[in-house]
Order: structure tokens, then C-alpha cells, then sequence
């Protein structure tokens, strides 16, 4: 670790921002967070704001390159950085990042996200997550494996010889927090009095792993109500349920038969699949940290040995 900062590094998503300033490995020196997602802006919003929010570190170090990833290189966002297809490993997502010009910042490296098609030909698209998987590649110093990235709209990639080669998108938590917010299945929900009371979540997991059909999924996540008006799990118990429902459900589709992966995200997060998974005889390794950053400074290598 160096204390002499070497990048700007802001992952910028759809609620949220997130900048460091961080040394040649990744290591975060220090951290600003804002509360305005890249979408949550206006046409000719995002510069100034970014701007004003990295003023001081910019006057500090103002050779600092600052690379961007995330839904700030989305169509709704600063400056559309157009997708790679997969197969894209690091040479093809670097050289598809897009310059966002900016006077006070001297300009702003934004990287591109990856597209695919699955058996039918159906699109599916990952922005921020691709830079995640190259920052955990070059941490892991490998080139091969199952990567999976829990969240709003999970993600479960392959890489082959370094290069993302296909994934697949699961609307996990968007689908729970409507379920549980919107639907009949959270009117008997509480508040978990102990978040670590395993046994609601470990039933769903089951559930999913009893899934036969394509429609069990609907059927078990009806349960959710029906095992709290007979007494089965208390109210803080149902939406644990669900959790380890959807969550047992995305393993298994995702992890198509592979017996571990590498699971990057939050903390809890991480610990809650590896949970799932290890009921389900799914390994899940935590990545290393700072994957983002990390994969951040491999795009700027990536680059700089392009051009010599």
C-alpha cells in the first residue's frame, strides 16, 4: 500500500456516486459519497456536479486521471459510452471508453458497459459490473470462471481467457422489493426482530431448490402468505422466505451446474449468497476488495500500452 494517490476512480450508478481517491493497487486514500445517481441528472448537469464534488482533490493532484464506470456512460446519462460485445475482455473494453470532456477536469475517461445475447438471441446488458470482474480478474491474477454480482438486477458472467464471453441479468432484488412492497405477500410481513435468524431464509432456499417447473417459482412464492395465515413462520420470519426463495432461485439458474463462483458486492450481500449457495452446494468466494477501482486502473493500462 502507498499513500500517493494515482486515479480518481467514480462509480457512478443509477441512485448513487461513489469517487476515491486511490493509490496504483486500488487502495482507497480517500472516499466521497453523493446521493445523486447519473440518472438523476439533467443534460449538462453532470459535469459541474462532478466537478464540485471533486474540486479539492482535482487542485491537490491535478495530473490525475479520472476514469468513470456505471450508469454514467448510459444514454440517460452524462455521455453515452456504447456497449462491447461479448467477447470483451480488457483490450476490447478499453478501447471502447469514451472521453467526457470537461474543462475544470480536464476531461473524464468513462468506461463502456458489455452486451450479449443469450440461446433465443435475446439482448441482455451489464453497465458497472464489467469493470468489477476486470478489477477481480487482475486481483485474483486469473482468467477463467463463474462471476456473480448480487444486487437490483443480479448478475451471473463467465470469463474465458480473460474475456467476459456471456452473462446473464436476474431482477432478484428489484422483484422481491415489489413483492414484499406492492403485493398481498408483505401485508403479514414484520421487520426481522434478528436479522440473523436463519430459519425463514434456509426454507426458501429449500423452496427453490424443490423448484421442477418453470412456474414453482409463482406457486412457492405464494407460500410467503399462506405460511404466515397457518402459523408456519412468525410475520419477521415471511420476508426472509421470499429472500431465500429468489436468491435460491438466481443461484441455480445462474450458476448452471458450476459448483463455485466468485461473488462480488456489499458485505452482507455477499455473506447472504454464500449462505444460499452453500445450502444449494454452490461455493462462493468473496472477491478482493476494491474490484472497481482495480478494474479502473487495468483499463488505463490497457490503454497506455495500446499506444506504445
Amino acid at each position: 500500500m502507498s499513500d500517493r494517490p494515482e486515479l480518481i476512480s467514480v462509480d457512478w450508478g443509477t441512485s448513487s456516486l461513489r469517487a476515491y481517491l486511490a493509490d496504483a493497487s486500488g487502495v482507497t486514500l480517500a472516499e466521497i459519497d453523493a446521493d445523486k445517481g447519473a440518472l438523476s441528472l439533467g443534460r449538462g448537469e453532470h459535469e459541474p456536479y462532478l466537478a464540485s464534488l471533486l474540486r479539492d482533490w482535482k487542485s491537490r493532484h491535478p495530473e490525475l486521471p479520472i476514469v468513470a464506470s456505471g450508469m454514467v456512460g448510459a444514454r440517460q446519462g452524462w455521455i453515452e459510452a456504447p456497449y462491447a460485445s461479448c467477447p470483451a475482455g480488457l483490450a476490447e473494453i478499453a478501447a471502447a471508453t469514451v472521453i467526457a470532456p470537461s474543462a475544470a477536469l480536464g476531461g473524464v475517461r468513462i468506461v463502456p458497459g458489455v452486451s450479449c445475447r443469450d440461446a433465443r438471441g435475446a439482448p441482455d446488458v451489464m453497465r458497472g459490473e464489467e469493470t468489477q470482474i476486470l478489477g477481480a480478474l487482475a486481483g485474483e491474477r486469473r482468467g477463467e470462471g463463474v462471476y456473480v454480482l448480487p444486487g437490483t438486477h443480479s448478475k451471473w458472467a463467465r470469463v474465458e481467457g480473460g474475456r467476459i464471453v456471456g452473462f446473464e441479468t436476474f431482477m432478484t432484488g428489484e422483484a422481491f422489493a415489489a413483492l414484499k412492497d406492492h403485493t398481498v405477500l408483505g401485508r403479514m410481513m414484520a421487520p426481522a426482530a434478528d436479522r440473523t435468524e436463519p430459519t425463514g431464509f434456509a426454507l426458501g432456499v429449500d423452496a427453490a431448490a424443490a423448484l421442477q417447473r418453470p412456474g414453482d417459482l409463482l406457486h412457492a412464492a405464494f407460500m410467503t402468505r399462506t405460511f404466515g395465515l397457518f402459523g408456519q413462520l412468525a410475520p419477521d420470519q415471511l420476508a426472509e422466505y421470499l429472500s431465500g426463495l429468489l436468491v435460491g432461485a438466481e443461484i441455480l439458474a445462474g450458476a448452471r451446474g458450476a459448483n463455485s463462483a466468485t461473488v462480488i458486492g456489499a458485505p452482507a450481500l455477499v455473506q447472504r449468497y454464500r449462505t444460499a449457495g452453500a445450502r444449494l452446494g454452490v461455493e462462493l468466494t468473496p472477491a478482493p476488495a476494491h474490484c472497481a477501482t482495480r478494474g479502473q486502473i487495468a483499463v488505463l493500462k490497457a490503454i497506455s500500452d495500446a499506444r506504445r
